[in-house]
């Protein structure tokens, strides 16, 4: 974080110093004070040919978090990055590079830099640009996956079996709140999760006053072992038989433990998450 703010300041109010680089930063017209209008600036002219096709500078991904950085506070996303993308897909060299680091820096649920929103406005500008097909087959999938279970949007409903027999949908389960975790008995992080939750006071006040319920899904996993493993006597357990989540791909599990916050209508509030990502909605969020 220390670092991101030391390159904007630098960026925005200090260009000269970043002249002798082996990047062409853009140099800040003197004409130019105002801090939006800065960083408008620095990001229409942040990229050119000539360094967009350079591949040293996609080795690592320190150039695109600071245009990233800086692309967040610009006053039309949508224009630049239509800019970025149609420039950089006629770079074959270098435009897998960049769409591997898309991939890992805003896709990837796990990056502290996680924004599900900005990587599906890149993604849906590459699918239209005029990037080699065989370019576009991720971007397709990812925009798939991602068009499901939107925040805001309504779940995917699904079944499940409990371990008496008795199979229930999602939308059966009636609360004001639901915690939906995916997770699999021989997964130690999700261990790590259920033992986190249940010594959150938070989430278990929750639970007490009827304000949320957890649901644990288990899905593509051995059937007798979920059988025998023991969750939290709070929680409702459900096995997915057929596999039907994974085999038609119902969510986007990146990885386990994966959570998704539901509202009373059963709502998206947050999806593709960990634990922590559910803590800091529920700090700003009053249930």
């Amino acid at each position: 974080m220390k670092r991101r703010i030391f390159i904007v300041f630098t960026i925005l109010f200090c260009p000269i110093l970043l002249m002798g680089q082996n990047f062409n930063y853009p140099v800040l017209p003197d004409t130019i004070s105002d801090r939006q209008e800065r960083v408008d600036y620095m990001v229409e002219h942040f990229w050119n040919a000539q360094n967009i096709a350079d591949t040293t500078y996609f080795q690592t991904p320190t150039l695109l978090l600071d245009y990233l950085y800086l692309l967040k506070q610009v006053t039309d996303v949508d224009k630049d990055i239509h800019a970025f993308v149609s420039l950089s897909c006629l770079q074959e060299r270098t435009f897998g590079l960049i769409l591997y680091w898309l991939d890992n820096i805003l896709y990837d649920s796990s990056s502290p830099f996680y924004n599900e929103d900005l990587y599906m406005r890149f993604m849906n500008e590459v699918l239209v640009s005029r990037a080699d097909p065989v370019m576009k087959l991720l971007p397709q999938q990812r925009v798939e996956i991602m068009s499901k279970n939107k925040v805001g949007e309504l779940a995917t409903d699904f079944s499940f079996e409990d371990k008496k027999g008795n199979v229930y949908s999602l939308y059966e389960v009636g609360a004001s709140h639901t915690l939906l975790i995916f997770n699999n008995p021989s997964c130690s992080l999700c261990h790590a999760t259920e033992e986190t939750i249940t010594r959150n006071s938070e989430i278990q006040s929750l639970i007490t006053s009827g304000k949320m319920r957890i649901i644990a899904i288990t899905s593509d996993a051995d059937y007798e072992e979920w059988l025998e493993y023991k969750y939290p006597f709070n929680w409702i357990v459900g096995y997915d038989k057929e596999s039907v989540i994974y085999n038609q791909v119902l969510y986007d599990i990146q990885r386990l433990p994966c959570l998704y916050l539901l509202d009373k209508d059963k709502r998206v509030l947050v999806k593709e998450a960990d634990f922590g990502r559910v803590l800091n909605y529920l700090s700003t969020h009053s249930l």
